[in-house]
């Protein structure tokens, strides 16, 4: 990917971080996401002075790599591109970092626990939150979404996680100028997205 820009790079490798990292959270895989974090933070480096052999490294840094501030502190040479969005705003795109995945343990049910008992609501209440916690990648915009929402659909009001096929809904439609930002998703059970769906075709025939 020697003539590439740093866009088609980070959307090169980034499926294959993410899936990478959500397989193997449920193991000991710290060590192992440090050093390809690491080893990849070294080809990408080779890979921009490859492309600038006149520019110094200060130059270089600056033109692939920047610091990106977050609540806890802030982290250093963060690989990225920046874009607009539909309506221009600038947005900044950092490389996935595999680093920050949590490792999520499989924790067997209990005994003869059981989903039907009504004594065991809070028990199965946090199960299922731990679950969510391995659908969508650590503090993506999917994950935050889910955790607004308290991990309910709004629709029934019943767990996203109680066996149904779930699906991201736009409240606003892209077609009619939505966004893909956080406070314009949301997180459906598939029947209950067609549900939403159907009400707003009724609407429109009326």
């Amino acid at each position: 990917m020697k003539t590439k820009t740093p866009e088609q790079v980070i959307r090169k490798i980034e499926p294959l971080l993410g899936g990478f990292a959500n397989y193997y959270r449920g193991v000991c895989s710290k060590e192992t996401f440090s050093d390809i974090s690491h080893r990849l933070w070294w080809y990408l480096w080779r890979w921009a002075r490859r492309r600038h052999p006149n520019k110094d490294k200060k130059w270089v840094k600056d033109k692939y790599f920047q610091t990106e501030y977050k609540k806890g502190g802030k982290r250093d040479w963060r690989f990225y591109y920046e874009s607009k969005d539909r309506r221009g705003k600038r947005i900044v795109h950092n490389l996935y970092d595999i680093t920050v995945v949590p490792i999520v343990r499989h924790v067997k049910v209990k005994g003869t626990y059981s989903p039907d008992d009504p004594e065991l609501v809070e028990y199965w209440q946090t199960r299922r939150n731990k679950s969510g916690n391995k659908r969508w990648a650590c503090r993506s915009k999917y994950e935050t979404v889910a955790i607004n929402q308290n991990w309910k659909c709004p629709v029934c009001h019943d767990h996203l996680f109680n066996g149904e096929e779930i699906e991201t809904h736009h409240i606003v439609p892209v077609r009619d100028g939505g966004s893909d930002d956080e406070s314009n998703l949301r997180h459906l059970h598939k029947a209950c997205h067609k549900q939403v769906h159907s009400r707003k075709s009724k609407q429109g025939l009326k």
